[in-house]
């Protein structure tokens, strides 16, 4: 999706001058959507042939990209800087196809998919052997089935669609993130590159080398891909809008829109000064949007993408037009340009670098801001990597001076399939400790931030309601094989990292957005439930123990502080309060002593540091006696516990009797969770409320 740098091949539809020099790389200019730079590429400017400003337009969006991983709350909505780089796709590849048929009567496609394949598929490779290595050494096991089907659909550019039928949120980074979750734009990129040159060859032939069939099929895959992206737009779920490679189409598309405008020589000066006021304006829209838009905006996904996607189609067509106005000058700066022509990899390897790094070396540790010194070294790292990348491995397999393999195409291909063998079998190494057994469970059909109803019994069924954060998630299992077995109605609302009492938690810059939804949302669900449900019992599963919390006057309490606990009390009681006073009673649910996610790997789980006592430890236990003293003080509220079935005798451990309980040492597999029917039904049982 990022990277290289720009050649502008003969733009104004074949207009090319002799003598140039870019006959080596014409064509060969595009990387991941991103140009390349060719010295000396002829240009309708007669001294300019390299746009060093479409690289530092590319630089601002890659690093924006990065900020906005990083959580700095000054940048929510920098990962827009993925439309931009869409829009520049779109733009530059069209531009190369329209050039080419210009002056040829034809489209190579063979060679152009070469072309793409030399400058995209060696950084590729590199970085999925090192992230495979590390998640080996890394991940749990329960992780390990997912990571393999990270690789491999990424592998070969279907990630984007692997991450919307596996619900792997691209907003949910509080949750255990994939390496390569990134990677999602890359296949988009990819699958645009795949079609969109057949697509032009034809419609220029349909149209007899004219490109107005071209630009009424780039109108209606606009008007599509834009209804689309706001009829499949789910807010409790993004995913299905944000990946989609035919939601986000119309940015790849509006850029291609604006390569056959600006194929005509009427749009090449006729508003040339125009310009000077187009792209400051559009630069500051630009980045307004990267400092304010929330990655939970709902407008950006019905026209505010649009909207984006033409503002950067602006900027483009303003230092295009007119490269010497001052906007394009700053855009040309040698260190900004110079970004923009390492951008493909910096954004290929920012993300597992993020992931891999989790602390400062000691020199940076204490530099002001809690993330500082993490953040710099992690960008060192980032760009050292991909310095490295580039100019030993990139550009010499790109220019044909790599040994062995040279200019020859057949000689790459090889290569190639070696190379994506070896991938492979790193892959498959690397995940090989991956046993079904391990696997968590996602809810099936249930999305975040809704009620589901997980088993319909008979008419007058009593009702069991489960409510929650991650933990109630993942004892669905359980709860469906009870009331299944029982004929009782279960309803679950349960969304991760959501406190069922009404309090706003404090995290990571990361993740305020999350937070905040859990706080506004929250309340209404659980009002829904008992209104439309009226359960008999509602069973509490939230990990409250793990999060801090803000009192009313924007004080953040510890968690397991004393201030904590008295303000989750007063919570946890008006919350019991409201649910009995509907008839229902109401079960809170301790939950077992949590294990370190070091101890869910088979190395370790016989390790005395994974046999934990019920009770050891202390900021838990005090939550725990927190229920205890809320459950009296309300009628009809009652305390039950897992720690007969998880900690048999009072001892926690990863196996109990063969089985692996907790994947990541809090939450249940679906196997685990099964083990617990009986204890559960015995607890269930004793509060009375489903007979």
């Amino acid at each position: 999706m990022i990277g290289g740098s720009v050649n502008l091949v003969g733009r104004a539809f074949g207009r090319t001058r002799a003598g140039t020099g870019a006959g080596a790389d014409r064509g060969d200019s595009v990387s991941a959507g991103l140009p390349e730079p060719a010295r000396g590429a002829p240009s309708r400017d007669s001294k300019l042939g390299y746009r060093p400003a479409l690289d530092g337009i590319r630089a601002v969006a890659v690093l924006s990209v990065i900020a906005y991983h990083f959580g700095y709350r000054w940048a929510p909505g920098g990962f827009l800087g993925v439309d931009v780089f869409f829009v520049l796709s779109g733009y530059l590849i069209t531009s190369l196809l329209l050039s080419e048929h210009a002056r040829t009567g034809r489209i190579a496609l063979r060679e152009f998919w070469l072309r793409r394949a030399r400058r995209l598929l060696p950084a590729l490779f590199l970085m999925l052997i090192v992230v495979a290595i590390w998640i080996s050494f890394n991940a749990s096991p329960f992780e390990l089935p997912m990571r393999r089907e990270d690789l491999f659909w990424t592998l070969f550019y279907g990630s984007n669609w692997h991450f919307i039928l596996s619900g792997q949120d691209y907003f949910a980074q509080y949750a255990s993130a994939s390496p390569l979750r990134h990677t999602w734009s890359l296949a988009i990129e990819e699958q645009f590159y795949l079609v969109w040159p057949v697509l032009v060859a034809c419609a220029l032939w349909i149209g007899r080398k004219r490109p107005a069939v071209l630009a009424g099929v780039c109108a209606v895959g606009i008007a599509v891909s834009a209804v689309a992206m706001a009829l499949l737009y789910d807010p409790s779920d993004p995913s299905r809008a944000y990946y989609g490679t035919d939601t986000r189409m119309h940015q790849l598309l509006i850029g291609a829109l604006l390569a056959i405008l600006m194929s005509r020589r009427e749009m090449l000066a006729r508003f040339r000064r125009a310009a000077i006021v187009v792209a400051p304006i559009a630069a500051l829209v630009l980045l307004v949007t990267f400092a304010t838009l929330s990655d939970q905006n709902s407008a950006y996904y019905r026209g505010l993408s649009i909207v984006l996607a033409l503002t950067t189609a602006a900027l483009v067509w303003a230092v295009e037009v007119n490269p010497r106005q001052i906007v394009a000058r700053v855009l040309s700066l040698r260190p900004v340009a110079w970004i923009g022509q390492i951008s493909y990899g910096l954004y290929l390897w920012h993300w597992p670098v993020i992931l891999m790094i989790t602390t400062a070396p000691a020199p940076l540790a204490n530099l002001p801001g809690a993330s500082t010194g993490l953040n710099l070294t992690r960008l060192a790292v980032t760009f050292g990597i991909e310095i490295a990348s580039f100019y030993l491995i990139e550009q010499p397999i790109r220019r044909g001076r790599m040994p062995v393999i040279g200019h020859s195409g057949r000689r790459f291909l090889v290569a190639t399939a070696a190379a994506i063998v070896l991938v492979s079998g790193v892959s498959f190494a690397a995940t090989s400790a991956a046993t079904p057994a391990l696997v968590g469970t996602e809810v099936p059909n249930c999305p975040q931030f809704t009620i589901c109803v997980r088993h319909q019994g008979p008419t007058g069924a009593p009702v069991l309601a489960v409510i929650g954060d991650s933990m109630a998630r993942s004892l669905d299992p359980a709860f469906e094989r009870l009331a299944t077995e029982h004929g009782w109605t279960y309803v679950l609302q349960a969304t991760d990292g959501c406190r069922v009492t009404h309090l706003l938690t404090s995290t990571t810059e990361s993740t305020a957005s999350q937070a905040m939804n859990c706080y506004e949302k929250t309340p209404a669900l659980q009002a829904q439930l008992l209104s439309a449900w009226h359960p008999a019992l509602v069973v509490v599963a939230d990990r409250m123990d793990l999060v801090d919390v803000i009192d009313s006057q924007g004080h953040t309490l510890a968690m397991g502080s004393a201030g904590n606990i008295a303000l989750s009390e007063q919570a946890l009681t008006d919350i019991a309060r409201q649910f009995t006073a509907s008839g229902a009673d109401v079960a809170l649910l301790e939950l077992p002593p949590r294990l370190g996610t070091e101890c869910e790997r088979v190395s370790t789980m016989d390790s005395p540091a994974c046999q934990v006592m019920v009770g050891s430890n202390k900021t838990q236990a005090a939550y725990d006696a927190m229920f205890e003293r809320v459950a009296p003080k309300v009628p009809g509220v009652s305390t039950i516990s897992l720690n007969e079935a998880v900690c048999p005798g009072g001892l926690c451990a990863p196996l109990v009797h063969g089985t692996v309980l907790r994947y990541d040492g809090i939450h249940f597999t679906a196997a685990g969770a099964l083990t617990l029917v009986p204890t559960l039904d015995k607890q269930l049982e004793a509060t009375a409320a489903l007979r």
